[in-house]
């Protein structure tokens, strides 16, 4: 074994033990107050702070058309694809999986099917169908989910959310969303 990975794993070890160690050593670790109506299914002592303001519970938004997504996320999606109904309604597919992740997750169960949502909206909009059809490459469409969910992550609450998403989805395997990706047929549409 080469030093530096000695070093590194003996310093995860030392920082792993050190976590679990209470913060005053002669006394007891004192008992977990229980959680918020029951949503904090994760051990992580850093998770339980953000819970009450990160949960599916503590999120709210209006949405007017009842789609799941935001009306400003809807409203930012219209005004910067104006032109594409075909990216409209990629984007918005992604945005419905954003949602499901910060509106709709307290469980690490749910938080697989969020994450799927998530990933069936990627592939999608990275389809060749839809960037074909948009005119776009796949690495100026990435450039355009990151500011679309830059937009969708606007507000602490959802950002909050959708970290404990992350944590809750953390090490899960997503299902492959196969060779029909978007909830649309993008060939059918003119742009």
């Amino acid at each position: 074994m080469k030093w530096p990975y000695l070093i590194a794993a003996a310093s995860l070890i030392a920082l792993s033990a050190y976590s679990q160690w209470p913060a005053d050593a002669q006394s007891t670790p004192a008992a977990t107050p229980p959680s918020p109506s029951g949503i904090i299914s994760v051990k992580a002592p850093w998770l339980s702070a953000a819970s009450t303001a990160g949960s599916a519970e503590a999120v709210k938004d209006t949405d007017q058309n009842h789609d799941g997504v935001p009306d400003e996320v809807n409203a930012y999606i219209r005004q910067h694809y104006a032109t594409s109904q075909v990216s409209q309604l990629a984007f918005t597919q992604l945005a419905q999986g954003w949602s499901s992740a910060i509106y709709e997750v307290s469980t690490p169960e749910q938080a697989k099917l969020a994450g799927e949502k998530i990933a069936r909206g990627i592939a999608c909009l990275m389809s060749e169908d839809v960037t074909q059809k948009t005119g776009k490459t796949a690495h100026a469409m990435y450039d355009e989910l990151l500011k679309t969910r830059a937009e969708m992550l606007g507000t602490p609450q959802r950002t909050e959310a959708y970290l404990r998403f992350q944590t809750l989805a953390a090490g899960q395997y997503f299902a492959d969303p196969g060779n029909q990706p978007c909830n649309f047929q993008p060939a059918s549409l003119s742009n």
